[in-house]
């Protein structure tokens, strides 16, 4: 019975720091929704994807503070760099209490399927000598392909999240596509791009609250028996 009491009130930290989580990443998703889709009637301004995933993690992280979240899970950008030769925007890492080491790590990579073809025009001219090297480094790989090694590399407690910010038939939304296994549908010469991304959204038959997907993640469930990438809803 004791041992009972003790078991729920070790959980209870983890309960709170999961809803938190959930509650700092819906109200980032519906700030970064306002954004989706902005059009200056002047033209003076245009909404990229960078100017989004900024929009996104300041609004988390202000958030995250505010609740005192980043004592249990904290929140790294990557440099332009990085992104580049990790296909990574951000990685989230749940720390274990103890040690204060990571326990298990989402790997972000945001795609914004409305600026997607203004991006690669913009990135041509915006490229440091740092970015070109960065780039010629991993020139032969696809951003999932990129962001699947890193996970593989790191083993079966890193997950892949390909964060959605809107989709053709709904641009507004911000969806989210999750799996620590990506790098066996490449095994099996399974291409592992927008379309397939696209495809398990519409395929789904149910979505995860961002709360629920790091409960799943905790637990260890829902993956990897069917490795099939668990669909996340992050905006209402």
């Amino acid at each position: 019975m004791r041992a009972n009491i003790i078991k729920e009130m070790l959980k209870t930290p983890e309960k709170y720091f999961i809803h938190q989580f959930n509650q700092s990443i819906v109200f980032a998703s519906q700030r970064t929704k306002e954004y989706i889709g902005f059009k200056d009637p002047e033209s003076n301004l245009k909404i990229n994807n960078s100017m989004l995933i900024n929009i996104f993690l300041m609004t988390y992280i202000d958030r995250s503070i505010q609740c005192k979240l980043t004592e249990s899970i904290s929140c790294t950008k990557m440099t332009e760099e990085q992104a580049i030769l990790l296909g990574i925007d951000w990685v989230w890492a749940v720390q274990d209490a103890s040690s204060k080491n990571p326990k298990v790590q989402i790997a972000v990579q945001v795609i914004h399927m409305e600026n997607k073809e203004n991006q690669l025009m913009e990135k041509r001219f915006q490229l440091t000598e740092s970015m070109k090297l960065a780039r010629q480094e991993s020139i032969n790989k696809t951003h999932p392909e990129k962001i699947s090694d890193f996970c593989s590399s790191i083993g079966k407690d890193c997950y892949g999240l390909f964060l959605f910010f809107g989709r053709k038939d709904d641009l507004k939304s911000i969806w989210g596509i999750l799996s620590n296994d990506f790098h066996t549908h490449l095994g099996y010469g399974q291409a592992v791009d927008d379309a397939f991304l696209l495809d398990c959204i519409e395929k789904a038959k149910t979505f995860v609250t961002p709360g629920r997907m790091l409960e799943l993640i905790l637990q260890n469930e829902g993956m990897p028996e069917s490795s099939q990438p668990i669909c996340v809803k992050f905006t209402q």
